[in-house]
C-alpha cells in the first residue's frame, strides 16, 4: 500500500532535529547545499539514528530527495518525493529566493532551520495530496481513504452493516431478487445445484 498520508513534527521531534542538526547558531539559506544540509539533518535524527520502537521516529521523512536544477541562476531546486518502488513524485521548481528571504536576519539559527525543513515538508505534503486526489480520479474511493489514513478496520461494522442490509432487503423481495444475486456471486451452474441440493433436502 502506497502511504501518502500528510506528516508533520511533534515538539518531541523539533526538538531533536534542532538538538542534533550541529548547524551555526547565525545559519541561514545562501544556496542549495544548505537546504540540502537541513534535510540530510532531518533524515538522520529522525530515521536514521533512531530504534524502530522510539515514537519520534519517522520513516517517511527519507522519502524527500531534493535535486538542484543545473544553470539555474538563482540555484532553485527540486524536491521529489518516493512513496514505494517505482513511484516517485516530483515537485515544480521551487523558488530559493523565498528561502533566502524566509531565513534572513533575525530569523536565523534554529529559527531557519525550522522554516526550511516546515517549507519542504509542506512540499512533500502537497504532492502526496495531489497523487490520492489523481488516485481517487482513476481508483476510486480507495487512494483517498488511504490518503486520510482509514485503516481497513475502520470500516468492518460499516461493511458488516450495509451488507446485512441488503442482504435484508433482498430477502424480503423474494426469489426475483435472491437468485439474480447468487448468479452474481457464486455463477449460474453453481446456483442451479444450490437450488437442487435444497429442493432435495426438502423432500427428505
Amino acid at each position: 500500500m502506497i502511504d501518502t498520508r500528510p506528516i508533520s513534527l511533534t515538539d518531541a521531534q523539533w526538538d531533536l532535529v534542532l538538538a542534533t542538526a550541529h548547524l551555526a547558531p547565525n545559519f541561514t539559506v545562501q544556496e542549495f547545499d544548505d537546504v540540502h544540509a537541513v534535510l540530510i539533518r532531518a533524515h538522520s535524527a529522525l530515521r536514521h539514528n533512531l530504534p524502530e520502537n522510539d515514537e519520534r521516529r519517522l520513516d517517511a521523512i527519507t522519502g524527500i530527495s531534493l535535486w538542484p536544477v543545473a544553470n539555474s541562476r538563482n540555484d532553485d531546486f527540486l524536491l521529489s518525493v518516493t512513496l514505494a518502488p517505482g513511484c516517485t513524485l516530483q515537485s515544480d521548481l521551487i523558488d530559493m529566493s523565498e528561502l533566502k528571504d524566509a531565513t534572513a536576519a533575525p530569523a536565523t539559527g534554529w529559527s531557519a532551520i525550522r522554516t526550511v525543513l516546515t517549507r519542504l515538508i509542506a512540499e512533500r505534503n502537497k504532492l502526496c495530496e495531489a497523487f490520492a486526489l489523481s488516485a481517487l480520479e482513476f481508483d476510486g474511493l480507495t487512494g483517498y481513504a488511504e490518503h486520510r489514513g482509514v485503516d481497513p478496520t475502520d470500516l468492518f461494522d460499516t461493511v458488516h452493516d450495509t451488507a446485512s442490509a441488503h442482504a435484508a432487503d433482498m430477502n424480503n423481495e423474494g426469489l426475483g431478487a435472491q437468485i439474480p444475486y447468487l448468479i452474481e456471486q457464486n455463477g449460474r451452474r453453481a446456483t442451479r445445484n444450490l437450488i437442487d441440493e435444497i429442493a432435495a433436502a426438502a423432500t427428505d
